[in-house]
């Protein structure tokens, strides 16, 4: 029996089934989902009119293109895309951040290394920047780059553009094989119209290929549960690249792949048993290397989310920091956040006036929500509001900003389409879709076109703050301006402010040779002036304009006239290339004020239920509360005192028997005086080495517990170099 004679056999002694739906442009929506096996075969009965309709057939992603007219749209959307980012792209966004640095450094260093990272780990899963675990398969890409192309801020640049093409690919092909949506070009030409995506596409932060990541995995999931099973493996693939690429892509995951797996749970437990046992393997291997990072580093996921100030650690009951969330999370996903101008993001994550996003896109976003609301039960249209949900989640957890929810932009292109053929679809009477489409696209490309041209014309002022706080602008410039000099001076001592970037060691290891590495300091003038060092007239010292001035002012330098001038982008001086020298009674003065800065510093903190005077060496960073305030992750340093000295003084007596201190990495010794209350004094010694990260130790108080008037607290640092004592947290008990 052919398959044709199996069909009509089984539709005459089937049990008919009603189901309502509609036809709409070009589609069959039906009001609740089917929920049949794959390659089920279907009768549909229209006007009293029997026809056979049968599932689509496979499709083949590299046909599903064919079409003169739908070749040229998609080279369209992609010369549209590529131009309007390759278009001066070493030249705006005017910065060149830290964060964009290091990556190609990690990555040179990772080949230099034999894969290996710098605690000799082979493969890593993630990469330590700066602060904290936040970079991971972006310095893979990066590698591949920098092996091919050398490091320089165009390649680093145009690799994260080349990734981030893969955004708009996805979203098309979301658009055409799984919506079966006539405009899914507008979605691609949306993408490049969007003034987050525009500006983050042009630098090589690894959020931007975090987002293309997450676009495919959605695409290829939606064709996972609409066209063939086997499409699993790589959303898995893609969902994995989304996790490791970005710590803000762990959340997104988190939320997109727990709702995914519960709301299509009847649809999974349907595959055969060859699909789940690939799925299950796949997801397995994927969690190894997580699995791995987390037992080499179990402090990591905590301090970083110490390190951007989450909420979670606040001094807040349960229901303040979940109203907390709700409130932040809320911020993120409202229209406010993306389509109007705002002052929570910094200045270098901002185009000028404009909005994360095109006000103009606002209306058909919103008709796109509505269409997925109205087909919630439709699996395709239910992920696209999945996505919606869960791209402000993990910054939700410590502050909305562009960067931790750029996978916004993914939903908003996939909903501008859909609102946009909704639209379409309600005017079609009076207008033709294709008039309306043209219309659309013209006004994106022209918007596309318009974005570089505002930028590179405009951009360079659009905020006056070119510092630490703001534009962070200067590493191209300073560095081109320090190679011109040692190629000109080949033994020349340059020594460079730190004070202008975010982790601006970086800097030189990304523009410099080892060898030029080896001429330039990065140094803050602060160093000088707080003690004597070794100020050479013959060293060339770069200083941004407060520093310059400081040193101007300081009686104990001579600033000669600067050599060189490096302006900013408005006119102003931004760098000053000088000679220093110290003055002639630089000594003098340099005694009296270390006179005054060994005086300590008192305050009465409530301790232990009551008033206590306390008596601490003077300290640069931190507070005397924040050694006893039950945090370990606040911390005190002192100013220059090495040991650092903390005197109590209870006015009511208390028992005392051990120290607990936790100290940041370094050898010491702890000295513990006790001033009993019958006016006996003891004294308590023991010294500490080879001690882990950030370590916590105790010193017992033999013979004790003690009842004491008086403590006196020493931590003596035992290694050479920084000369300041980092103490995080003192407990007696």
């Amino acid at each position: 029996m052919t398959d044709e004679q199996t069909f009509e056999q089984t539709a005459k002694t089937a049990t008919p089934r009603t189901v309502e739906g509609v036809y709409e442009d070009g589609v069959i929506r039906l009001a609740a989902p089917l929920d049949l096996p794959a390659n089920t075969r279907l009768r549909l009965e229209v006007a009293g009119e029997l026809a056979r309709v049968r599932p689509a057939p496979r499709v083949r992603l590299g046909a599903a293109l064919r079409g003169r007219v739908e070749a040229l749209l998609l080279a369209l959307v992609l010369l549209v895309y590529g131009l309007s980012r390759l278009i001066g792209l070493d030249r705006f966004p005017i910065y060149f951040f830290c964060d964009e640095a290091i990556q190609p450094v990690l990555a040179r260093a990772l080949l230099e290394r034999g894969l290996r990272d710098e605690f000799d780990t082979l493969l890593p899963a993630f990469f330590y920047n700066a602060d904290k675990w936040s970079l991971g398969l972006s310095v893979y890409v990066h590698a591949m780059s920098v092996a091919l192309f050398g490091v320089s801020v165009t390649v680093a640049r145009a690799t994260t553009l080349l990734v981030s093409v893969l955004a708009v690919l996805a979203v098309c092909l979301t658009l055409k094989l799984v919506f079966n949506n006539r405009f899914w070009w507008l979605a691609g030409l949306a993408l490049a119209a969007m003034p987050a995506w525009f500006l983050h596409t042009r630098t090589a932060f690894e959020t931007t290929m975090m987002v293309a990541f997450y676009a495919c995995f959605l695409c290829c999931y939606l064709l996972y549960r609409t066209r063939a099973p086997g499409y699993i493996v790589p959303a898995l693939l893609f969902g994995a690249a989304t996790f490791y690429t970005y710590t803000n892509g762990q959340a997104v995951m988190l939320v997109s792949g727990a709702l995914l797996l519960l709301s299509d749970l009847r649809y999974h437990m349907r595959q055969p048993a060859r699909i789940k046992l690939l799925t299950a393997g796949t997801a397995a291997l994927m969690a190894v290397p997580y699995i791995r990072f987390r037992v080499l580093h179990p402090e990591a996921l905590v301090s970083h989310l110490r390190t951007v100030d989450s909420f979670l650690f606040y001094d807040l009951s349960p229901g303040e920091k979940l109203a907390r969330f709700f409130a932040t999370y809320g911020y993120g996903l409202s229209p406010a956040f993306w389509f109007l101008p705002n002052e929570t993001d910094l200045v270098r994550h901002r185009m000028g006036t404009l909005g994360h996003m095109p006000l103009f896109l606002l209306p058909f976003v919103l008709l796109g929500v509505f269409v997925c609301l109205r087909g919630w039960r439709s699996p395709i249209h239910r992920a696209v509001l999945i996505a919606l949900l869960a791209a402000p989640f993990g910054s939700a957890i410590a502050g909305i900003f562009v960067t931790r929810s750029l996978a916004m932009v993914v939903p908003v292109a996939l909903l501008f389409a859909l609102g946009f053929a909704q639209f379409a679809t309600w005017l079609k009477p009076r207008v033709a879709p294709q008039l309306l489409a043209g219309v659309a696209g013209a006004l994106l490309v022209l918007y596309s076109i318009w974005l570089p041209y505002t930028a590179l014309r405009d951009g360079p002022t659009w905020f006056g703050d070119y510092g630490l706080y703001g534009m962070q602008y200067g590493a191209p410039q300073v560095f081109g301006a320090i190679e011109e000099t040692l190629q000109a001076t080949p033994d020349a001592d340059i020594r460079l402010s730190p004070n202008w970037a975010n982790n601006s060691s970086v800097f030189p290891a990304f523009f410099l040779t080892p060898q030029q590495q080896n001429q330039v300091r990065m140094q803050s003038i602060d160093e000088y002036l707080l003690n004597r060092g070794d100020l050479s007239p013959q060293s060339l010292y770069i200083l941004i304009p407060e520093e310059y001035e400081k040193a101007r002012n300081d009686p104990k330098l001579l600033v000669a006239a600067p050599e060189r001038v490096l302006p900013y982008p408005d006119g102003r001086p931004g760098f000053y290339f000088v000679r220093l020298a110290y003055a002639p009674d630089a000594d003098r003065l340099f005694a009296q004020e270390r006179i005054e800065r060994q005086r300590p510093q008192q305050e009465t903190l409530m301790l232990a239920g009551q008033p206590v005077n306390v008596t601490v060496s003077r300290l640069d960073s931190g507070r005397p509360i924040d050694l006893f305030d039950g945090d370990t992750w606040t911390l005190a340093r002192t100013l220059e005192a090495n040991p650092m000295v903390v005197k109590l003084e209870y006015p009511q007596s208390r028992s005392i028997s051990t120290l607990t201190a936790t100290v940041t990495s370094m050898d010491c010794t702890i000295t513990v005086t006790l001033v009993e209350t019958n006016g006996e004094t003891r004294t308590f010694r023991q010294t500490y080495t080879d001690l882990p990260r950030d370590p916590t130790v105790a010193l017992q108080l033999t013979g004790g517990p003690y009842q004491v008037s008086a403590i006196q607290i020493e931590v003596l640092k035992l290694n050479d170099g920084d000369p300041h004592v980092h103490v995080r947290e003192l407990v007696l008990e």
